[in-house]
């Protein structure tokens, strides 16, 4: 299907070129602008404590080639089926017209944002996913851009496979596809740079995936915290807590974090709301 949108053969050896080829080339390019701009040349600002690991660092760009590579295997059935024709997926907007253009957003992100959380929830408690396929990405305790992608294959294909599968369920434009595939990847590499320019509470902002990495069974969400909330597993970013330590959380100088002592509710500490 990308394949298609860019003018090439729908063939197997084309597309996994695509998705692995082009799907490495994408994420390096934003993972070394955010990593430049963030961790080096405006490091004094954005994180003065950060020391390179160089033995992390080539751990976290190896997985990510693992992944990337992994993950274009494991979707081409997929992509196959859809190539012919198979799913719902469309080209042409009048098909269906402009209302569900619009409206198509609104439901892959449903869509997406349940299958994704309810994903992440079993990686943190059914004990052998996370031994098997999450734990992997969170070596990376303090993570980076490059950290961002740096899975095991089954565990990046497992959470993408929700934006692959949508045109099964519902007509999906290629070109909304090919869209939230290229910003769910920006999105990655956004909330794994340490540095948050939004701060909207519903909003699964880059505070609230540091927290996540730092300590692991809270903010589980893509792009929203309304199933974190729901559940139980939401932990406010707006919270200064003292095991968390300076230069983890950027925060310029006019966001004055609360402190506030957290109760044990399971996990590696509390959940407040």
């Amino acid at each position: 299907m990308i394949a298609q949108l860019l003018g090439l053969p729908d063939t197997p050896g084309v597309m996994f070129f695509v998705f692995a080829g082009g799907g490495m080339l994408y994420f390096f390019l934003i993972a070394s602008i955010a990593y430049y701009l963030y961790f080096k040349k405006f490091r004094a600002h954005f994180h003065p404590t950060y020391e390179l690991d160089r033995k992390e660092m080539k751990s976290a760009i190896t997985w990510v080639i693992i992944g990337i590579v992994g993950n274009g295997a494991l979707m081409l059935p997929i992509h196959m089926l859809i190539a012919k024709d198979y799913s719902k997926m469309y080209y042409d907007v009048s098909e269906h017209g402009w209302a569900w253009m619009f409206g198509q957003v609104i439901v892959l992100l449903v869509f997406t944002e349940t299958l994704i959380y309810w994903t992440h929830y079993a990686f943190h408690r059914v004990p052998w996913l996370w031994k098997y396929v999450h734990e992997r990405h969170h070596k990376y305790v303090v993570p980076t851009p490059y950290s961002s992608l740096s899975f095991n294959p089954m565990d990046s294909f497992l959470q993408a496979v929700p934006h692959h599968i949508a045109a099964f369920f519902f007509p999906l434009h290629a070109g909304v596809y090919l869209t939230s595939v290229l910003f769910v990847t920006l999105w990655a590499v956004c909330i794994h740079d340490r540095v948050s320019f939004f701060r909207w509470p519903w909003l699964n902002y880059t505070d609230h995936h540091t927290l996540h990495h730092w300590y692991s069974d809270f903010n589980l969400g893509q792009y929203f915290t309304f199933w974190d909330r729901l559940v139980g597993t939401y932990r406010s970013p707006k919270i200064d807590y003292e095991d968390v330590p300076d230069g983890i959380i950027y925060r310029p100088k006019s966001v004055a974090p609360t402190s506030t002592a957290p109760t044990a509710l399971g996990g590696r500490s509390a959940n407040p709301a």
